[in-house]
C-alpha cells in the first residue's frame, strides 16, 4: 500500500498531536538518494557495505541510543500521575528538589539526544529532531516561567536559580502530565532509541529473509508514527 502525506496527517489528527509541515514522508523521500539511515542496495560493493555497517555501529550511534533511552526514562517519570509520582511526593513534602533534579536530567538527556540527531544525515532522524524542536516552541511560555528556554541549536537551557525557586504548580504546568511536553519528548526519545537499535540489528542480520523481515516490520510501524 502506498503511504501518502494525507494518511499520515489523519493518523496524527486522531491522536491530537499534529505532524509538522515537513512530514516524515517528505523527509524520507528527500533523503532517498542517501544511505544515511536507509539500507544499502543489494548491488552495493563490499567496501561500501562495510563502511555503512561501520557507521551504524559507531560509538556515536551507541551514544544516541543511550541518550534517547535516558530522555524517555526521565520524561516518563515526570509525566507520571497519581500516588507515588514525583509531583505527588513534591506536593506532600513541599520539597521540589527531586523534581528539579529530574528536570535537569531530562534536559541533559534531551541535549545529548539532539546533539547526535543534529550530526545525522538520516531523514528519519531529521524528522525526530524537528519534532523535538517543535515541542520546545509549543510549550515555550510554560517552560520559560520555570527557567527553561530554547537554545539556538534547539537544545534546552536552564536557569537553575529560577528552576529551584519555581512553585509546584508552575513546574507541573511545564513538565507534568497535563502539559504534554514530557510525554511527547519521551515518546520521541523512545522512538529514536528503537530506531537506532532496530536499524543496526536488521542490517547486521544481512540480506537474508530474516534480516529483511525484521527491518520491514519496523519501517511499517515507523510510518504510522503516532498510531
Amino acid at each position: 500500500m502506498r503511504i501518502t502525506n494525507q494518511m499520515m496527517q489523519n493518523t496524527a489528527q486522531r491522536t491530537g498531536i499534529p505532524l509538522q509541515q515537513n512530514t516524515l514522508l517528505d523527509i524520507m523521500n528527500k533523503s532517498s538518494s542517501s544511505t544515511g539511515g536507509m539500507l544499502p542496495s543489494v548491488g552495493t560493493t563490499k567496501s561500501s557495505t562495510n563502511a555503512f555497517l561501520e557507521k551504524i555501529n559507531s560509538e556515536s550511534r551507541k551514544e544516541l541510543k543511550e541518550a534517547a533511552e535516558s530522555l524517555s526514562d526521565y520524561a516518563a517519570k515526570l509525566a507520571e500521575d497519581g500516588e507515588g509520582s514525583l509531583f505527588a511526593k513534591a506536593e506532600a513534602s513541599k520539597d521540589t528538589s527531586e523534581l528539579v533534579e529530574h528536570i535537569k536530567g531530562m534536559a541533559q538527556a534531551y541535549n545529548n539526544t539532539l546533539k547526535h540527531l543534529n550530526g545525522s544525515d538520516s531523514g528519519l532522524e531529521r524528522f525526530y529532531r524537528q519534532e523535538l524542536n517543535s515541542y520546545l516552541t509549543e510549550h515555550a511560555d510554560a517552560l520559560k516561567k520555570v527557567g527553561v528556554t530554547k537554545k539556538k541549536d534547539g537544545g534546552i537551557s536552564i536557569d537553575e536559580e529560577t528552576l529551584k525557586a519555581a512553585d509546584i504548580d508552575s513546574l507541573k504546568a511545564a513538565f507534568g502530565s497535563s502539559s504534554g511536553f514530557s510525554s511527547k519528548a519521551g515518546f520521541v526519545g523512545g522512538r529514536v532509541a528503537e530506531s537506532a537499535k532496530v536499524s543496526s540489528a536488521s542490517i547486521l542480520g544481512g540480506y537474508n529473509s530474516s534480516g529483511r523481515d525484521f527491518w520491514n516490520s519496523f519501517t511499517q510501524n515507523m510510518y504510522n508514527f503516532w498510531g
